[in-house]
């Protein structure tokens, strides 16, 4: 069992015991990838892949840093990062504590901070390296028995349509574990906006675009998450998913996973991990014991994955509403400290200004599409308004379960406590959605036409509720 690491012990060590604890490690999980391949868990090939990874971490890690300095220089900050709450370290007054970039190491997280060129934050979170026992198992049993399934279904070919070398082409075009085991090294990016998620993902793709680069990134084989159709997200998880194959000074192939996220969502995600994780324990044990099981309990767990995905499901809408609460709260910034103080007229007929309708139509991300109507999208009698407001202003805590059976209590003690100045605010945000309603009206329509002629009608969050 590899013992966990705290950043504010690690940076006070001399770099020589920061490579041996390392070393220690890359010695525990080659262990690992040797006996699984022993044990026939694994193949030759899937050795060779993971020793890639494990034989030396730190140097691996170093290849991935270089990468990043490529794009994006040296960080302002370098934060130690709990990726199970989302927190940073912090002095007696409040302050992130700067631990260097000595912290950024294979089994330690931290996050690297910039400011983008609108003065927007741009966090860069390295997560500890995957242990080998993880990746053993996810070459196992996910990628595995999806490879094995994916021959069974091709063999038609050889058994029923007696086309040998047709039957021999397919079984050489499926991926291997190896082709799809691309998170053992994984990065998140995060942007406030999706623009700038958007621009972090052109700076990557141009400074790692070229094959012949040492570290290159095919935009071919990028899945972005934000152009798909509602009726394909059922989930509501956004992000823009990168594979960036990195060459290592001693010619080894690596594969590193880059994530980019709007922060306000990926907080979201961070509520939702213990709940995934769950989901996936269970799925497990119906993949082992289904036959084993009575029926009533096979219905009972499948009936409890339902209800944890839904949760899920319930979290992310949440948290992209409060990011669209974000995105209104800046029109009205706009309006209220910039143009009215300064008796700017509006630039339309309408009472709107050009600048506010573009971040809007712009930045916007569409929930449903349900006709927009603001008197409700953004109206105090909603408790998910509320709520969202709260996080908004930092009265509720990022790990704030909404789910909870207390929670309505607290959101409502809470948004009772509001400041004058912070309903004000808030009766802000739900004007501007009054009068920008025809921006977010469009862009559900634009979002609309993406779906396919026969899909399903999709129903908003309120609905259901």
């Amino acid at each position: 069992m590899q013992e966990e690491y705290e950043v504010k012990k690690i940076v006070n060590l001399p770099n020589e015991e920061i490579d041996r604890i390392q070393e220690s490690i890359n010695a525990e999980n080659l262990e690992v990838v040797e006996k699984a391949f022993n044990d026939r868990r694994i193949t030759a090939e899937d050795r060779d892949y993971l020793i890639d990874f494990y034989s030396d971490g730190m140097g691996v890690y170093r290849e991935v840093y270089r990468a990043l300095y490529e794009s994006f220089k040296r960080p302002d900050r370098t934060c130690a990062f709990d990726p199970q709450t989302g927190k940073i370290d912090r002095d007696a007054n409040g302050k992130p504590i700067n631990y260097g970039l000595k912290a950024v190491t294979p089994f330690t997280s931290t996050r690297l901070e910039y400011v983008d060129k609108f003065n927007n934050p741009i966090y860069v979170i390295f997560p500890r390296m995957k242990k080998a026992e993880r990746a053993v198992e996810k070459l196992e049993s996910k990628y595995g028995q999806a490879y094995i399934a994916a021959i069974k279904k091709a063999s038609y070919l050889l058994f029923e349509m007696e086309d040998r070398e047709a039957f021999s082409e397919k079984i050489q075009s499926i991926p291997r574990g190896t082709k799809k085991l691309n998170d053992i090294l994984r990065l998140t990016i995060t942007s406030k906006y999706l623009s700038g998620v958007e621009r972090i993902r052109r700076v990557l793709t141009e400074n790692r675009g070229e094959i012949k680069s040492k570290f290159h990134i095919n935009d071919a084989e990028t899945r972005d998450r934000f152009a798909l159709p509602l009726s394909q997200n059922e989930k509501r998880y956004y992000d823009i998913k990168m594979i960036m194959r990195q060459e290592t000074e001693d010619d080894k192939h690596l594969n590193v996973e880059v994530q980019l996220k709007i922060q306000a969502l990926y907080e979201g995600d961070l509520r939702t991990h213990k709940i995934y994780e769950e989901v996936r324990a269970i799925e497990a044990k119906l993949a082992k014991d289904r036959k084993q099981m009575e029926p009533v309990e096979v219905r009972q767990q499948e009936a409890k994955i339902k209800i944890l995905n839904n949760r899920c499901r319930k979290i992310n809408e949440n948290a992209i509403h409060k990011y669209n609460m974000m995105v209104l709260d800046k029109a009205r910034r706009i309006e209220d400290d910039g143009y009215r103080p300064l008796r700017v007229e509006p630039d339309n007929a309408d009472g709107t200004y050009d600048q506010c309708r573009q971040h809007i139509n712009k930045e916007y991300l569409v929930e449903s599409y349900d006709d927009f109507d603001p008197k409700t999208a953004f109206s105090a009698d909603d408790e998910i308004n509320k709520l969202c407001f709260l996080r908004l202003i930092g009265k509720v805590d990022t790990e704030f379960d909404e789910t909870d059976e207390n929670a309505h209590k607290i959101i409502t003690y809470k948004f009772s406590r509001l400041t004058p100045a912070e309903k004000e605010r808030f009766n802000g945000i739900n004007e501007i959605a009054n009068r920008y309603a025809p921006i977010i009206q469009r862009k559900i329509l634009a979002k609309k036409k993406l779906e396919p002629m026969m899909s399903y009608p999709i129903v908003s969050h309120k609905e259901r509720d």
